[in-house]
């Protein structure tokens, strides 16, 4: 796996692997737990409990990979993967942000649940239900309309609906983080406007960058967010931050350093959208290439990984690229998790 990443020089290699080492890591926004019927479905492999510990991350934020809209079989789904959790000695559920900070002094990994896409149907009180059982950041759509408002792959985009209104007051309310990853631009702006607490695109990217990708991030959106105190998390999902036959860790670092220009350090967190197995065959299999989910999100599958960063193994190789684009060591810090720790001790304590 090392000779993937990033060359630094003796000094940067012994500043980058001290700082992996020592600092907290949060990814927003992972596929790597799994459930049997995700995995039915292509979706990830057997859950592989020694790549997490390669990977040094402290605190992994789970989307749970639900794939149906019925109720009871997204509670099935999470029943599944805090089952597969809680068979591993060394790792636990996390919470709140204390969790987190304790884990890393016990040298030990946790997992936050969150659910994607929204299931919770036209029922308020599902909310209360999922943040009951451990979860603490849904999604509001995915790609397409639900009853909260229009997803980003939409042929319209008419924002928020009455009950969206209601959801996201309920959410505020019992402490569950806003992810807006996937909602349209008028969805979008509308729950920032209209959520008590900061909001997050968990795994994102500046649509500047890759403007054919519906799925990326607007500068008016970026900045939307961050006004609110919220998050945006760079994704390093395969053809959403790039439209080169080639794409990886460096392209992850471009958006970084976009979104660090355009609305400061504060603002940055890492949402990776990794899976164990093959990320691209999975979308050629169940979004489609060239029709379908694909061609409404604007994404032509061109590249078939990411160089340095395809693995959740190379998640060092992120701190690495910030110390070779020149970060401070309290800058890197933030991106790679105390910002989110922020936004989780403001929002869930």
């Amino acid at each position: 796996m090392k000779e993937r990443f990033i060359k630094l020089s003796k000094s940067e290699d012994e500043r980058a692997t001290a700082l992996h080492g020592k600092l907290i890591t949060v990814d927003l926004h992972t596929h790597i737990v799994g459930s049997p019927r995700a995995r039915s479905m292509g979706f990830g492999t057997e859950f592989e409990r020694q790549r997490l510990r390669n990977s040094g991350v402290t605190c992994f934020c789970e989307a749970i990979a639900i794939l149906s809209e019925v109720f009871v079989d997204s509670m099935k789904e999470l029943g599944s993967f805090f089952s597969i959790v809680r068979k591993q000695p060394d790792i636990s559920v996390a919470f709140c942000a204390e969790d987190i900070k304790k884990a890393k002094k016990e040298q030990k990994q946790m997992v936050m649940a969150q659910l994607e896409p929204q299931t919770i149907g036209l029922q308020l009180d599902r909310i209360e239900v999922t943040y009951g059982l451990g979860v603490r950041m849904m999604l509001l759509t995915f790609n397409s309309r639900n009853y909260i408002g229009d997803g980003c792959g939409e042929r319209t985009d008419s924002g928020l609906s009455y009950f969206g209104l209601e959801v996201i007051d309920r959410m505020n309310t019992v402490g569950m983080m806003i992810d807006l990853s996937h909602c349209g631009v008028k969805t979008t702006l509308e729950t920032v406007e209209a959520s008590k607490d900061p909001v997050l695109y968990n795994h994102a990217g500046a649509s500047v960058l890759n403007s054919r990708c519906k799925r990326l991030k607007t500068d008016e959106q970026i900045k939307a967010v961050a006004e609110k105190g919220g998050l945006i998390g760079i994704c390093a999902v395969p053809n959403f931050l790039a439209n080169t036959k080639r794409q990886g860790i460096q392209d992850l670092l471009n958006h970084v350093d976009y979104v660090v220009k355009l609305v400061g350090v504060d603002y940055v967190a890492i949402g990776l959208d990794n899976l164990f197995g093959d990320h691209v065959a999975y979308h050629r299999k169940v979004m489609g290439e060239g029709s379908g989910i694909t061609s409404r999100i604007g994404v032509k599958l061109v590249a078939d990984y990411m160089e340095g960063i395809e693995s959740l193994e190379e998640w060092p190789n992120i701190t690495r690229g910030l110390v070779s684009r020149g970060y401070s060591d309290q800058e890197i810090e933030k991106i790679i998790g105390s910002n989110a720790l922020r936004i989780m001790d403001r929002i869930i304590g």
